[in-house]
């Protein structure tokens, strides 16, 4: 567990650095050398990580499946095809599945973000900042990227890139509504209205899925079945339950949106683009509390908005001109995502990444 405390003391020391307005060349230089470690460390692991056996078994077992009836996605399974016929090395794989996933993540954050290194703070308290990937993450480092032409108004590399993101993990292709969302105009006080709705409108979209799932296929079928059951819920999430998970999940998102809506003005004024960072991030919200009386898994479907958040954040420091008042919400902040990374390393999963152990 220190390995990973150390790890988050460093950043927030630079964090601190950085939020000072410390030339951005230099503070750019230090995100990406800690974006280059964390691409080491994605590689270097063994029997660490989530899903760590199913992904290593399937690599060594890929070359038995065929492509046709290959669970995985095209994208996932044509690269897990290529590095096994090329040297069947696990770790080998990784590192080619992390090279893509480092530099859509690295570059994405550095475009997109005001403060890199505070976003990359708060990617580490909440996943790590991605050296335990799993493929749904690869995705959704593409999708953050693919932002950056929904920002230049250009469509066709937008739609390649959410293409090969659902190569990675199908539930991407609703990134596509990113286009629209973006730009989408709404006042606070409908945003809001909307978002409590959206928590009602889970009841009634968990009865409209019972009634529908008779008619699926075979395929779609078993595994609704299997997410909707209380044994795959109750494994998933630990002990913390349904209520539990409402309640964690309300106040980190309603904490980041109100602050959001509080600032909202100021620094609109100045940053425009904070508009449609703002919007996918609520829109990751009412898909959140739409689906999560369905099924806890379900939520999965809006991680690729609600990672928007570690831009979000970043913006807050970047209106605050006393230098004081600065220095007090970061270390504010900080403890708050000292607090969250808490939650991970002592969550359901714990088992699988602590220690961090590695191939030497």
């Amino acid at each position: 567990m220190s390995f990973y405390i150390i790890i988050f003391v460093i950043l927030s020391l630079f964090a601190l650095i950085e939020s000072t307005n410390l030339d951005r060349r230099i503070t750019g230089f230090f995100f990406l050398i800690f974006c280059f470690c964390f691409y080491v460390l994605s590689f270097v692991r063994f029997e660490t990580g989530t899903d760590w056996k199913n992904y290593y078994d399937y690599f060594y077992a890929v070359g038995s499946i065929p492509f046709e009836d290959d669970l995985f996605e095209w994208a996932y399974s044509l690269l897990t095809r290529i590095i096994s016929n090329i040297y069947e090395n696990y770790n080998l794989f990784l590192a080619i599945a992390g090279l893509v996933l480092f530099f859509f993540q690295s570059f994405a954050i550095k475009r997109l973000s005001p403060y890199p290194i505070i976003s990359l703070l708060f990617l580490w308290s909440i996943q790590f900042a991605n050296i335990l990937f799993v493929r749904q993450w690869i995705a959704i480092a593409i999708l953050m990227f693919s932002v950056i032409y929904i920002e230049k108004k250009r469509f066709w590399p937008f739609l390649l890139l959410v293409a090969l993101a659902a190569g990675f993990h199908r539930t991407s292709w609703i990134f596509l509504l990113s286009w629209w969302i973006y730009d989408l105009k709404l006042s606070k006080k409908t945003m809001i209205i909307i978002l409590f709705g959206s928590i009602s409108f889970s009841v009634v979209l968990t009865k409209v899925v019972e009634l529908l799932s008779g008619g699926l296929g075979h395929v779609v079928q078993a595994k609704l079945d299997m997410y909707l059951s209380d044994e795959y819920n109750d494994e998933n999430n630990g002990d913390l339950g349904l209520v539990g998970i409402i309640i964690r999940g309300f106040a980190n998102k309603f904490l980041i949106l109100f602050t959001s809506f509080y600032l909202y003005d100021k620094i609109k004024e100045k940053y425009p683009q904070f508009h449609g960072y703002l919007n996918l991030y609520w829109f990751g919200a009412v898909i959140y509390f739409s689906s999560i009386s369905i099924s806890l898994v379900f939520v999965r479907i809006s991680y690729a908005f609600d990672v928007f958040q570690i831009i979000l954040l970043a913006y807050f420091f970047k209106v605050i001109e006393s230098p004081l008042l600065k220095l007090i919400s970061l270390i504010v902040m900080i403890c708050y995502l000292f607090l969250r990374m808490r939650q991970q390393l002592n969550g359901a999963y714990s088992e699988e990444f602590v220690p961090f152990r590695m191939i030497f």
